[in-house]
């Protein structure tokens, strides 16, 4: 007899956040680029260390889970603002990590 699963698939393709974990994430050409859950590194560092500069057009910031919720934020270093990040960005975050 086999026994039926009532939790939800998991997607594969996706990195799971915990409530209350950020990665570092740099976002370039519509997908994640470079990401890190080395939240001792400054975002300054990160992007020197994946990148060297941050290219034309890519952004950086963290992504973090809270009370379930994902949410991609601007980087202070290179956005002066800790806002959420745009809508667009929201997605392809969340298309990415979970």
């Amino acid at each position: 007899m086999t026994m039926k699963s009532s939790a939800p698939p998991v997607d594969q393709g996706k990195i799971s956040i915990s409530d209350g974990l950020y990665f570092l994430i740099i976002v370039q050409n519509g997908q994640v680029s470079h990401f890190t859950a080395n939240v001792s590194l400054s975002h300054a560092d990160f992007v020197k260390r994946s990148v060297g500069k941050l290219p034309k057009g890519a952004w950086v910031g963290s992504a973090t889970k809270n009370d379930g919720y994902l949410t991609a934020i601007n980087s202070y270093t290179f956005y002066h603002n800790q806002l959420p990040a745009s809508p667009e960005i929201q997605k392809i975050v969340q298309d990415k990590f979970c």
